[in-house]
């Protein structure tokens, strides 16, 4: 049997940092736990935070919405928001064998997603974006 949560947040800290606590909550009542868990509040973690900084002041009533839904084998997220378009397997991956001192800023939270996720896709568009992110239990 399968269980969904649904959370929509302005993007400030202080909401995402609101939510958080809901979010673990649903995680840990469904079961969800170790590398699942982890990973699955990663994507959500370092995501919405991506959206955040680099969502401008003006537009911080802006809103994302996460859904998490929980099977037997896997946790999926899902993270929907307005903003321009942004496809994550545009960016540049990170060079994580050039020394710390060499690399560029930034990059590291989408790496993550990007290698500890079981699967990622993308859908942009006209009406905003769609991540999901697949993880193993």
């Amino acid at each position: 049997m399968t269980k969904s949560g649904r959370w929509t947040v302005r993007l400030t800290d202080d909401d995402l940092a609101a939510v958080e606590p809901e979010i673990r909550a649903f995680l840990s009542v469904e079961g969800v736990d170790g590398r699942a868990a982890y990973v699955s509040h990663l994507v959500i973690e370092e995501v919405v935070r991506n959206l955040i900084v680099h969502t401008p002041p003006y537009a911080s009533d802006e809103l994302v919405t996460v859904v998490i839904t929980v099977a037997a084998d896997a946790v999926t997220v899902v993270i929907e928001d307005q903003r321009p378009s942004f496809d994550p397997f545009d960016a540049p991956a990170l060079d994580t064998s050039a020394p710390l001192d060499d690399r560029r800023p930034g990059g590291m939270g989408l790496h993550l997603v990007r290698n500890l996720t079981d699967g990622l896709s993308y859908e942009g568009g006209g009406d905003g974006n769609r991540l999901t992110a697949v993880v193993s239990r």
